[in-house]
């Protein structure tokens, strides 16, 4: 395989962004154009793309909150949750012919990168069952199933601290 290259995904993308989002994702989980318009608008430093050539084979995304679980209503506008000191991971998406070669880890990781430089606290997310190896070995943590339905969906909350202030407990 040629060179992943990672960058910020462009306004003129988000058409190539969305038709990946729903080949990856059922209709009913996925996101929509005006959910992809309002992350970019609002976390553009959270919205990643993986490109091989002049394809687009990965993306990821999500809001910054200050809520603790990702419950249903992230998948709307969280305007009150600009500069909340969590984030949750709402997307991340790999061309089903470009799995299985890193694609989703080197974006989870360059999401991680830019959350811990824009001081995060905390990154969560949900997954299904079968992803929650994935994230674990990204040093997520299980917190057992999600209230959420999204999409007809059981959903697994798991979480990854990264900033904490323990000198202030001792």
């Amino acid at each position: 395989m040629n060179e992943i290259v990672l960058r910020l995904i462009t306004e003129d993308e988000l058409d190539a962004a969305i038709k990946l989002e729903q080949k990856c994702y059922s209709p009913e989980a996925a996101a929509t154009m005006a959910g992809f318009q309002f992350r970019y608008k609002h976390y553009r430093s959270f919205f990643w793309s993986a490109w091989l050539g002049d394809q687009l084979v990965g993306i990821t995304n999500g809001i910054r909150t200050s809520q603790t679980d990702c419950g249903d209503e992230m998948k709307g506008n969280q305007a009150d949750f600009f500069e909340g000191n969590n984030f949750c991971i709402l997307t991340i998406a790999v061309d089903a012919h470009y799995r299985g070669h890193g694609i989703g880890t080197m974006l989870l990781r360059k999401l991680i990168e830019q959350c811990r430089s824009s001081r995060i606290e905390t990154i969560i997310l949900m997954c299904e069952e079968h992803l929650i190896p994935f994230y674990e070995s990204e040093q997520f943590e299980r917190r057992g199933v999600s209230a959420s339905t999204h999409g007809g969906i059981v959903w697994h909350e798991m979480r990854r601290v990264l900033h904490t202030m323990e000198h202030l407990t001792e």
